[in-house]
């Protein structure tokens, strides 16, 4: 899904866009033993309306198709969207070609972005598969359509208790989004390239629950920040994915799974839903210990992930972890994980940030943090002078 407003017109990033996939749509996933990839592509412009393309292997030349209402999106073809770019690549590169000059004297500047995500998901949704949109924007969605969003970047409101706020969608609109995406294996991945005020809370919201990514670049100037955007893209097209995810947590009795942070889904307490999981992704499980742990069976934890490979098979991997049980606190903070409990710290902080001022947050965090200390100190540490504080490896 590429912007095709007229500020990434005039900045050159249309038509970089369109230059680089063509090199890059070389290297979609393949399953191992394949030849070419099972993954189908598929192309959408957009600005205050969208342009769905045919780029069927047969067509001389690729065919456009505009959506105007863009309040109830659908997808005005099947055959010959979704293609494998093998077999398609000259009507797919003849199209890339075309894009920056198509729209090379637009001065459209409202853009959607709502029914962008919405056309890719029905577009998955009568395929009948799970699937990943990158999405290329720029600015505030300002047009008329659901997702509308306006400016609200409120200083008075940084450091109050209001702040949060800031932080929480304008509109529902994302969320449900997110959800029906996730329903359907729809994953995205958003490539920001704001100039001013964007609204990320809100943008940011779909790639966050679909186990997507997103990527900002403030300012985009093509000769500093071209490589590392044409680096984030290519990392993204070409690592191995898995669609459409369910993951339980299954534990030994004495302790449960209480709380999960990552760029899931949860309808109920138990399924972990992700529209796509990669290797860049991680689910961090929170657990808590309610009843006697044995040092002799120790605790043992299951993971397991059902998902959807790049060639459609159906799969399940499954994880099982034994953890050694203590009832001396010094082999608990001998064994602890610095990287695992500061990734848990951060998700935990990022989360609370809907709910509470960061000053409160901030204190929680210092807080927690000064009694691992003390509790190390109490029970762990040699005797030492009152004012000193020891640690060991």
């Amino acid at each position: 899904m590429i912007d095709v407003s007229y500020s990434n017109i005039k900045n050159g990033l249309v038509k970089l866009i369109c230059e680089e996939l063509k090199t890059m749509l070389e290297k979609i996933p393949k399953e191992e033993q394949e030849e070419t990839s099972a993954i189908r592509v598929g192309f959408i412009t957009y600005n205050k309306v969208l342009h769905f393309f045919n780029v069927k292997s047969n067509l001389a030349q690729p065919q456009m198709m505009v959506v105007t209402d863009v309040g109830e999106v659908f997808v005005p073809l099947l055959d010959g969207f979704l293609v494998n770019y093998q077999e398609s690549q000259s009507v797919i590169h003849n199209l890339l070609d075309q894009i920056p000059d198509m729209f090379a004297d637009s001065n459209e500047n409202e853009t959607v972005f709502a029914p962008v995500i919405q056309a890719g998901m029905e577009a998955l949704k009568a395929a009948d598969c799970p699937g990943k949109l990158f999405i290329f924007h720029s600015s505030l969605p300002t047009a008329e359509a659901p997702g509308k969003l306006k400016n609200r970047d409120d200083k008075k409101l940084v450091n109050t208790d209001k702040e949060k706020i800031l932080f929480q969608p304008q509109t529902n609109v994302y969320d449900s989004l997110a959800k029906d995406c996730v329903a359907h294996g729809c994953s995205v991945t958003l490539f920001l390239f704001p100039s001013q005020y964007v609204d990320v809370a809100s943008l940011g919201l779909v790639p966050q629950l679909t186990g997507g990514t997103l990527y900002k670049y403030n300012n985009f100037q093509m000769h500093l920040d071209r490589q590392q955007f044409l680096n984030d893209l290519r990392n993204d097209i070409e690592k191995k994915i898995g669609f459409d995810a369910i993951m339980r947590v299954r534990t030994s009795t004495g302790f449960r799974a209480t709380d999960f942070f990552g760029g899931i889904l949860m309808n109920n307490t138990t399924d972990i839903e992700m529209a796509a999981i990669d290797c860049d992704k991680a689910v961090t499980v929170e657990f808590k210990h309610d009843d006697k742990l044995s040092e002799d069976s120790g605790a043992l934890i299951q993971c397991a992930v059902l998902y959807t490979t790049i060639s459609g098979q159906r799969r399940l991997r499954i994880h099982n972890l034994g953890l050694n049980c203590s009832s001396q606190l010094a082999d608990l903070y001998k064994s602890c994980e610095t990287d695992a409990l500061i990734n848990f710290f951060a998700k935990s902080a990022f989360k609370a940030v809907l709910h509470q001022p960061l000053k409160v947050i901030r204190e929680i965090l210092v807080n927690q943090t000064a009694h691992m200390l003390a509790c190390y100190r109490k029970n762990c540490a040699s005797p030492s002078a009152a004012s000193q504080f020891t640690c060991e490896k």
